[in-house]
């Protein structure tokens, strides 16, 4: 006749039963805590990257400048604060200093806004006369203006609409509108208005607001 198991082992056996089931609930617990924790970073970090491109599209950014094109203005390495909403609201001002793309390229350029839409440009001997005013441009140091003239880069164009030119302040060294082409107003990606670092050039850039009202 077959026996019953003891009732001590029996309740052994419930109890290691009980043991693992609440193991297995106690894992099933952790791995659902642990799936919520990685979507939770998923999804944080998914909203700062959507931030950060808003940011960066609609209102401002920051560059690096590479490059002695716009010596002695901004030098090789300079931090750039760059205004993104001001470009798209109002676009470029005649003597800012943007940032900007060059046609079928994707690369940052930074340069200055020297002509807008419908100007006449002129460089005779290095002085500047746009729509038949000189400007004396003092952006330039005298040493710019002076291997400038005597590189004898005379020129004279004239813009139609939506056209603009732009030069960077190390006339020698810079690739320009000169080679370029004419920039489309589709073409800017904002306005430099300060350089923030190093801390020692932090100053602002100025543009529009004070060299074309002279």
């Amino acid at each position: 006749m077959e026996q019953n198991e003891h009732p001590n082992e029996e309740h052994k056996r419930g109890l290691l039963e009980l043991h693992e089931s609440e193991k297995t609930q106690k894992d099933k617990e952790r791995a659902a805590k642990i799936k919520k924790e990685i979507r939770d970073w998923i999804v944080s970090l998914v909203a700062a990257l959507a931030i950060v491109f808003l940011v960066r599209t609609f209102l401002f950014t920051i560059i690096r400048v590479d490059g002695p094109s716009m010596s002695d203005t901004l030098l090789n390495g300079d931090r750039l604060y760059v205004d993104v909403l001001d470009m798209r609201k109002d676009g470029p001002g005649r003597f800012d200093v943007v940032i900007l793309h060059y046609p079928n390229r994707r690369e940052n350029f930074v340069k200055r806004v020297i002509g807008l839409p419908g100007d006449t440009i002129e460089v005779t001997e290095g002085v500047l006369t746009v729509n038949g005013v000189q400007y004396d441009e003092p952006y330039l140091t005298p040493e710019r203006i002076a291997s400038f003239s005597r590189a004898a880069n005379d020129f004279a164009v004239t813009l139609g609409e939506d056209e603009y030119f732009v030069m960077g302040d190390n006339r020698d060294n810079s690739n320009d509108s000169r080679r370029v082409g004419v920039i489309n107003r589709n073409m800017f990606v904002g306005k430099v208005c300060r350089i923030i670092w190093p801390l020692s050039r932090w100053d602002a850039v100025e543009g529009s607001e004070v060299y074309d009202n002279q």
